[in-house]
């Protein structure tokens, strides 16, 4: 009898191969489905749920939801895919696809099992790719350019029904299992789809994406020239988080964060994003015995995260070091501004940028956007996405618990330091350099300066960030930067980030002082220093939230980031 998973791992199904085909004491219907999928597919499939008629119904914007209690070999999924594909509607709508899975198959398992059906072999190699490692919870992929979104939860079913918020307009399979009063919705009503995204840095410009490719129609504002102008404009930045010692909801929601924006930002591969993978380096006597903690405390897939001693480190990083640490293979870095600048350019999007919102004022059903010296701009929803200048925009009175953090980040010329292959973090976050070979540069970073609001950098700043890099990375660094004797002109940039009083993000409708809900009104912010990270999901979930669509996140996350805890009187109900 083997023991259960240690959070947040989750055991894989056992597969036993018979004639080229699994079984599982774990899922009894798994060689059925194989041996039998194909009669509740093609025309039979389609026929048993009217899914043409279903799917002819699902408006411009519009979508269409369907559940099952199971996954398996995710055959039923590819079906449902395949029948999408060929009787969805050619407007912009999407298919969501959620399940619900105790014992799921590990990834080798289920390319092998797949083979069997060479005619899906298309959508099934897109599934293997974006298949998520075997952690605990809710897993959002997002297939087809957007088409298809599938939500499953690994975990008992019973839990799965109590933490997903979604409505179904069709439950496949007869099982007992499915949740009462979970069907169904009006799949016809065309959706009220005017969004104004206020903030066009990585949240904002994620999130008007996102809309955008679900068939909304966008517009999203800015102060600046472009977008990726302010906290998001840096060079590079490093896209990891630090996973907490204990398996909470706080860790739950940074895991979550951290493996869908490894999948959301893989079809920008070399372009804007570079999974050269990243050392979180064992740097200090405290964070040794943190990690040492961390590692007894915990399971997860090597896909994720590894201890690695300081040989192996130094083999990854290329980099002489003196410690080892924790080894994230599917990460690394990301130019924002670049990829801010990519987002902003969905044909679906609306740009006004150089335009400083004065006023937010609700008005017979729609928010109207005021500016000096310009026309007001009027939408059905209103996301703000402003960073630390969320606060100034949210209409009405009260004082809310955010705060701006000063953080600069130092060029220094690859010429001066050994650069590494990856990213090292630690006490300073070091990435490779890029450029042209004769003009490379290493960014290292981010000072945090809560009682400073100097927009431009600073020469105490630049030695900061190398002084700690020093103690980090010692043998990294020339000896004329170890020694303090820095160059006259070091480059750099400043960005303001924005943070909450438990330095955990906000997203989700706006409530008031009193715990009322601003009809229309949504934040997304406060995504502090881990926001390359953070942004991803949280912009899937505010989505899913305007355009009433399955959540991404599962409910004790979506209360994590809920944004009545951000009122400094306590909130009734958020």
């Amino acid at each position: 009898m083997t023991s259960p998973a240690i959070p947040p791992a989750i055991e894989a199904a056992e597969l036993i191969w018979r004639d080229g085909l699994p079984e599982s004491k774990q899922i009894e219907d798994i060689c059925s489905d194989l041996r039998n999928g194909r009669l509740e597919s093609g025309d039979e499939f389609i026929e048993r749920y009217n899914l043409i008629e279903q799917f002819a119904a699902v408006p411009e914007a519009g979508s269409f939801v369907v559940a099952k209690a199971g996954f398996g070999t995710g055959l039923t999924f590819l079906t449902t895919w395949q029948a999408w594909q060929a009787h969805g509607p050619s407007h912009a709508a999407t298919l969501h696809f959620v399940a619900a899975e105790p014992s799921p198959l590990s990834r080798r398992d289920l390319e092998s099992a797949l083979t069997a059906w060479p005619e899906l072999q298309s959508l099934s190699k897109e599934l293997i790719s974006n298949y998520p490692p075997l952690i605990q919870g809710t897993h959002r992929l997002i297939l087809d350019g957007g088409r298809i979104r599938l939500t499953l939860f690994f975990g008992d079913i019973n839990t799965a029904w109590d933490q997903l918020d979604f409505q179904a307009d069709v439950w496949l399979g007869d099982n007992p299992k499915v949740p009462e009063s979970s069907v169904t919705r009006d799949t016809t009503e065309t959706p009220a789809n005017s969004v104004a995204v206020i903030g066009a840095g990585i949240a904002g410009c994620l999130l008007a994406n996102n809309l955008a490719r679900r068939g909304y129609s966008v517009t999203l504002v800015d102060a600046a020239d472009e977008a990726g102008s302010a906290a998001s404009g840096n060079l590079q930045g490093a896209m990891y988080v630090k996973l907490g010692v204990e398996f909470n909801h706080q860790t739950q929601l940074a895991l979550s964060s951290l493996t869908f924006s490894q999948r959301y930002y893989a079809p920008y591969l070399d372009q804007y994003w570079h999974p050269t993978g990243l050392l979180q380096l064992a740097w200090n006597d405290n964070e040794k015995d943190r990690q040492r903690r961390f590692i007894e405390r915990n399971r997860y897939p090597e896909e994720v995260l590894r201890a690695v001693t300081r040989q192996e480190a130094e083999t990854l990083t290329g980099s002489s070091l003196e410690s080892g640490g924790l080894w994230f293979p599917s990460s690394g870095w990301l130019s924002p501004g670049k990829l801010c600048r990519s987002l902003a350019s969905h044909p679906g999007i609306r740009k006004v940028f150089g335009l400083s919102v004065r006023q937010l004022v609700a008005s017979e059903g729609k928010w109207l956007l005021s500016a000096t010296d310009s026309e007001d701009i009027r939408a059905d929803q209103v996301v703000i996405c402003a960073g630390h200048l969320s606060p100034k925009l949210i209409p009405g009175q009260g004082t809310f618990r955010f705060k701006a953090i000063r953080g600069q980040v130092t060029h220094i010329p690859a010429s001066l330091v050994t650069n590494p292959k990856a990213v090292i973090c630690g006490a300073r976050y070091f990435n490779p350099a890029q450029g042209a070979e004769s003009e490379q540069l290493a960014v290292i970073g981010a000072t945090f300066d809560l009682h400073s609001d100097e927009p431009a950098p600073t020469a105490a700043s630049h030695r900061e960030n190398i002084r700690d890099l020093s103690a980090m990375v010692p043998q990294m660094l020339s000896a004329e930067i170890a020694s303090g004797n820095l160059p006259d002109q070091l480059a750099g940039r400043v960005g303001f980030r924005c943070t909450t009083h438990d330095y955990q993000p906000v997203a989700g409708p706006f409530f008031d002082a009193s715990g009322q809900v601003q009809e229309g009104l949504y934040l997304l912010t406060g995504l502090g220093s881990k926001g390359l990270t953070y942004a991803p999901l949280l912009a899937e979930f505010v989505a899913d939230l305007l355009t009433d669509q399955p959540s991404a996140l599962p409910a004790q996350l979506a209360k994590r980031v809920a944004t009545g805890r951000m009122h400094r009187t306590k909130v009734a109900s958020s």
